[in-house]
């Protein structure tokens, strides 16, 4: 592929407040456009657009952004330009790093506009005093605008306002008011009936039970009707939504906000802030249940977690009922449960015939072992078989290598003296006619080398993944050549899925590289 040059936009809820429209992502791109046209040699390159729009600067967790920087790793670009180095990040260490060390030590020039910025005119060098000022002052602005955002959220919801994104189950935002929450009827039948078959005595198995059997439609049917499922699941009530809906204190016309608070500026995930702490606004909205039926029913204790330290079997999330499709739980062994066994977690409120309601866990474990040690075994006799091609294909891979080298080393040259033929043409060495055809015969040359190039690194990506897979496959088998125990890093490494059966067949979904094969046995 041609080298290119990569115009990065970007613009977030930090610039909502500027009135000037230059930040916005037609303006950023017409002025990148305009500064490139005005360079010679900026205007050869294939210029690519790398936008995101409605993310912050704060880090760089960004599609488009790192979208680009993956083809930056592949050598794919050459150059970048921003309209200012706040669209590029406003992190003053992580844009020090991608100027300072990153961009030089892989040849990437690197032009911000508006600060009149170009990495060549350095080369090399770290930046100056006045360009790591304004980075450190673009990192000081979005602090100040993260805090000021955090207040201003803070503020709406203490007045009041609904700022969240989604609104819980028979409710929905209000089309009159801003930022409020009104009753949603046709989904609010749905959950005062929930409660009342809770008042009855029913357990939230039960009610998720009759809620399927009387073909009321779940929470993402009601929202999303058009949606079309193709997972073979039959799709229902769970015990968990049930139980979640019965706990959720929204339901008395409460809002609380202050869950969790953000670890630093721009980072994803928050720290939970314990129940006590919340921030709790009563009548803030029309209620769907009363208060005593609530206290009635609610299994929220402010001492009670749901995240209990259970023991964990290493195929915990690998393993499904093939009756269903649903994932089986484990049971491990404790004073209830006499011996360790695998459960399918919705036959109680599906009550399919096919499904595998229980299996023993020692049994499972000695049928997926057997199985394992079976494939390696016969997956280790075909890599054995094989390896006298890895000498060939360390050839080609050799061959191409040296056929590239010679390739590039060409488009190089020509691309020399194509600039050095442009300068002397500007330096009145040639004429108009001579300066045309000679850099039509050099262009013809560097689009033929491209392609040669290209078709060589598409050949070449191939033939090196084949290797790899052949010498991975190879090692893995070396180092797991007799397993006797089912260990986390074992399933991990070879097990996709597993399948088990009313019957106690298993069926194993390997996770090889080399393909995605399918094993059946029988557990005895």
């Amino acid at each position: 592929m041609m080298e290119s040059l990569a115009m990065y936009l970007r613009l977030s809820i930090e610039d909502d407040g500027d009135k000037d429209e230059s930040n916005s992502i037609s303006n950023q791109r017409k002025q990148i456009y305009k500064y490139i046209h005005h360079d010679s040699k900026l205007s050869k390159y294939e210029v690519v657009e790398f936008c995101d729009d409605g993310y912050s600067g704060t880090n760089m967790e960004r599609p488009g952004m790192q979208k680009m920087l993956k083809e930056v790793k592949a050598n794919k670009i050459r150059c970048i330009i921003v309209k200012d180095m706040s669209r590029f990040s406003r992190d003053y260490i992580e844009m020090g790093t991608y100027l300072n060390q990153i961009f030089p030590f892989m040849g990437i020039r690197f032009i911000s506009i508006n600060d009149r910025y170009d990495s060549r005119e350095h080369h090399g060098n770290t930046i100056e005093i006045d360009t790591a000022f304004q980075t450190l002052l673009y990192d000081l602005y979005s602090k100040d605008v993260s805090v000021k955002v955090k207040a201003s959220f803070e503020n709406k919801c203490a007045n009041g306002e609904y700022v969240f994104g989604q609104v819980p189950f028979g409710y929905e935002k209000s089309k009159e008011v801003k930022n409020a929450v009104v009753v949603n009827e046709s989904e609010a039948v749905i959950v005062r009936y929930i409660f009342s078959l809770a008042m009855q005595g029913k357990s939230s198995t039960q009610i998720a039970r009759q809620l399927h059997e009387e073909n009321v439609p779940t929470i993402m049917q009601m929202r999303k009707p058009d949606k079309e499922y193709t997972d073979g699941k039959v799709h229902s009530w769970s015990e968990n939504s049930v139980r979640r809906m019965l706990n959720n204190r929204f339901y008395l016309g409460e809002m609380a906000y202050g869950k969790s608070v953000r670890k630093s500026v721009g980072s994803k995930n928050g720290v939970s802030v314990p129940m006590e702490d919340w921030k709790v606004i009563k009548d803030h909205h029309e209620a769907l249940i009363s208060e005593e039926i609530f206290m009635q029913l609610s299994l929220f204790r402010p001492d009670y977690s749901t995240k209990r330290n259970r023991e964990k079997h290493p195929l915990t999330g690998k393993l499904y009922c093939g009756g269903c499709g649903y994932s089986l739980n484990y049971k491990p062994l404790t004073g209830k449960n006499r011996y360790r066994r695998f459960e399918c977690r919705k036959h109680a409120l599906l009550q399919i015939p096919e499904c595998c309601t229980y299996i023993s866990a020692d049994i499972l474990e000695e049928t997926v072992l057997f199985m394992l040690n079976k494939e390696l075994m016969l997956r280790g006799d075909a890599v054995k078989q094989s390896q006298s091609l890895t000498s060939f294909q360390k050839a080609g891979i050799a061959s191409l290598k040296k056929k590239l080298e010679k390739y590039q080393s060409e488009m190089k040259q020509a691309r020399e003296r194509k600039d050095s033929l442009y300068e002397r043409y500007a330096l009145s060495g040639l004429t108009k006619e001579a300066y045309q055809n000679d850099s039509n015969e050099i262009s013809e040359q560097i689009a033929l080398l491209s392609v040669k190039i290209e078709e060589i690194t598409g050949k070449l990506a191939v033939m090196e993944a084949e290797y790899q897979k052949t010498e991975e496959d190879m090692k893995q088998i070396i180092r797991y050549s007799h397993i006797d125990k089912l260990t986390q890093d074992v399933v991990d490494t070879f097990i996709k899925k597993v399948y088990a059966y009313k019957d106690k067949r298993v069926e194993i979904e390997w996770n090889f590289s080399v393909d995605q094969g399918i094993s059946q046995a029988k557990s005895t």
